[in-house]
């Protein structure tokens, strides 16, 4: 596992914009950013969660139970 990459802190308004721009960016190519999806995105950008934690949650949702 690679270590953790510490993020330095960034206002509420610099992180609502970079979630703006992420979902602008996504609407240019014709798709929509799901409320779950914009909260997993909050989530990452404010170091709730880091990308494993939120891809694993992911996998467990959609895995089909055999």
């Amino acid at each position: 596992m690679k270590p953790q990459v510490q993020k330095k802190p960034v206002s509420a308004e610099e992180h609502q914009k970079m979630i703006r721009s992420v979902a602008g960016t996504m609407a240019i190519e014709g798709l929509t950013l799901s409320e779950a999806s914009r909260r997993n995105l909050d989530r990452y950008a404010s170091g709730q969660a880091n990308f494993q934690q939120i891809m694993a949650e992911l996998k467990a949702k959609y895995q089909r139970a055999e």
